[in-house]
């Protein structure tokens, strides 16, 4: 039997981690393919033989082909993967989400990219409570966000039973909407913002994406660098941004691509830069221009403030835009006791805007 190198075994327990049912090899191969590592459905089947053996997998039913899913200890074997294994694996994977969006501003329907924090189902109306102020001051990456419940799936991402998985908009959504116009983005790093006055001020805290093995923003709230419910009440303080660059030559587009996403109640940018001019003190590439865009997890965040105990998964699901239910909505909805997971998941968009027509 065939030694599995590091690199394989890691890539294999993240497709399992990141399915929402067992899978077999042939699936496991086609997306391995689409992350550049081609790999047989014989050597596959090989190489879950020994990780069997490892208890970092397990065969779904006793059946020849029912397929794999990842165990605790395999979940494990990830967070302790080599960092060397991991490293640049976030630009990698926002580049990845991006190209995989479907969604389209002309049918405001299609697969967004979706970060995922799971609490405990009796914590629900207090997260609620603590979320909702961060969406009113409009720090977070739109005005929508998804709940499932114990059982349910959100895209590819399963929530683990007595939990609450809450999806909230990926700051990656950004980069796929550009791509869709065929607006390439270069995503720079993740940082620590300070606001005063309801106004970006400084960075204090930056990590490049191409040089860390872990979402900046994931680091940024475990860390308790940021103050985003003090930053919603009284406009100064500090919260998760990502730094993006776009073509100079592509401005006029962008800054109209903007204005419909705003319209729709999904603009997560912050601040547009000037041509070929250094944003906060930050500089670009030749020929292009900073945004600085909100992080999809602000609203999160304030729950570890609150002391919300939670879990993060950034950038961790595609999910379907229709999906969505805008924050006010949902909110009304578990203040009055109506809202239950299983039922609610699925409900379409209730639009708030009198004018909801794109031009």
């Amino acid at each position: 039997m065939p030694e599995v190198s590091a690199k394989h075994k890691v890539a294999l327990l993240r497709v399992l981690r990141d399915a929402a049912r067992p899978v077999g090899s042939a699936v496991i191969a086609k997306d391995l393919q689409g992350q550049g590592i081609d790999l047989s459905s014989r050597t596959i089947r090989l190489y879950l033989q020994h990780m069997e053996k490892e208890g970092l997998v397990a065969r779904a039913n006793r059946g020849r082909n029912g397929g794999r899913t990842i165990t605790p200890r395999g979940v494990e074997e990830i967070k302790d993967a080599l960092v060397t294994a991991r490293l640049g694996f976030t630009v990698a994977r926002v580049d990845t989400l991006a190209a995989q969006m479907t969604f389209s501003l002309a049918s405001r329907a299609g697969l967004i990219v979706l970060n995922v924090t799971t609490i405990e189902e009796t914590h629900l109306v207090r997260a609620m409570d603590v979320m909702m102020p961060i969406f009113r001051a409009g720090l977070g990456m739109g005005e929508y966000l998804a709940l499932a419940g114990g059982g349910e799936s959100l895209g590819r991402y399963r929530v683990a039973e007595g939990r609450i998985g809450i999806g909230t908009v990926c700051s990656v959504t950004i980069n796929g909407v550009f791509l869709a116009a065929r607006i390439p983005t270069a995503s720079r790093f993740g940082g620590v913002l300070e606001m005063d006055g309801g106004k970006p001020v400084r960075f204090t805290d930056v990590i490049g994406y191409d040089g860390t093995s872990l979402d900046p923003l994931e680091i940024f709230i475990k860390g308790r660098l940021l103050s985003v419910r003090e930053t919603a009440r009284k406009g100064k303080g500090r919260i998760g941004v990502s730094f993006r660059e776009v073509p100079t030559c592509a401005l006029g587009e962008v800054e109209k691509i903007l204005r419909r996403l705003d319209r729709i109640g999904l603009n997560g940018v912050l601040m547009v830069g000037r041509p070929n001019q250094p944003l906060l003190d930050f500089p670009v590439h030749n020929d292009r221009t900073g945004l600085i865009v909100n992080g999809g997890l602000n609203p999160v965040a304030a729950l570890e403030e609150a002391g919300i105990p939670n879990e993060n998964a950034a950038m961790a699901a595609l999910f379907e835009f229709e999906k969505l239910l805008h924050y006010r909505v949902l909110a009304e909805r578990i203040a009055k006791g109506e809202y239950a997971p299983r039922q609610r998941v699925g409900q379409a968009i209730e639009p708030v805007h009198e004018d909801w027509a794109i031009e």
